[in-house]
């Protein structure tokens, strides 16, 4: 072979092998157990040294013992399943696996994360410790205490039966709980609930806030824990301030 066609091939091979570098970004996917950990969501075990994922800040999962857990602001989940076509995630409380008779201990708060329920989820009004015993209402009968009862309803119900404030007055406590709505069958509420909070429930998640300029120009968020500032990872390797659309005032970094 000719010098210029050796240095010409040489190059070829340095460019290629500077091309497949700069397009490789930390956005690979993540396994837990047989869970597939993509972006938006991330794994927290693969924390960068300096503190960065890419996806966003709220949706790191752990993993534990094979089970991906999603931590809310005062409760934890394990994640069955996340479908990337749909945007939904399926949850189940942790608190609840472990009980014959689960009694939720708190309402599913998503407060302000970029998250909202499904359509395919039914919401459950539970009364707890109730000294008020409406007759026209059938109680748990695993949740009797002494003289007290406790109830439950479709998110709303109550109402219908005329019961809803003497029951917020005389119960000890009001908890909302979220499962599927298919799991629930016509007239099973009472001896059909347990298993059904033990199915989940689904939520959507929406595009966050800090991302969506990011996104919408096929990027990547990254954030860094410690100053949790964003950046984007563009397809072509670059990582910009906000945009992977090229102008002149573009920002670029090294990843």
């Amino acid at each position: 072979m000719s010098k210029p066609l050796c240095f010409l091939f040489a190059l070829s091979i340095i460019l290629v092998t500077c091309h497949a570098n700069t397009t490789t970004t930390t956005c690979a996917p993540s396994y837990c157990g047989n869970l597939s950990i993509l972006y938006p969501f991330w794994n927290k075990s693969n924390t960068s040294t300096n503190g960065e994922f890419c996806g966003y800040p709220d949706f790191g999962l752990g993993c534990h013992e094979g089970h991906a857990i999603m931590s809310f602001p005062s409760d934890q989940y394990y994640v069955t399943d996340i479908n990337y076509g749909l945007n939904s995630i399926t949850l189940v409380d942790i608190d609840v696996l472990d009980q014959q008779c689960p009694r939720a201990r708190h309402n599913v708060s998503i407060q302000n994360l970029p998250l909202s329920f499904s359509s395919l989820d039914l919401h459950l009004s539970f009364y707890f410790n109730c000294s008020f015993h409406p007759s026209s209402v059938q109680p748990i009968e695993c949740m009797t205490s002494g003289r007290n009862q406790s109830y439950v309803f479709v998110l709303g119900d109550e109402g219908d039966h005329d019961h809803g404030g003497e029951l917020l007055r005389q119960c000890e406590e009001h908890v909302v709980v979220t499962i599927l709505n298919d799991e629930i069958e016509s007239g099973d509420l009472i001896s059909g609930f347990g298993d059904a909070m033990k199915k989940g429930f689904v939520l959507n998640w929406n595009r966050a806030a800090d991302c969506a300029v990011c996104e919408e120009s096929g990027g990547n968020c990254r954030f860094n824990i410690t100053t949790m500032q964003s950046r984007c990872i563009c397809r072509d390797g670059r990582t910009v301030a906000r945009t992977c659309k090229k102008d002149r005032y573009q920002v670029n970094f090294t990843a």
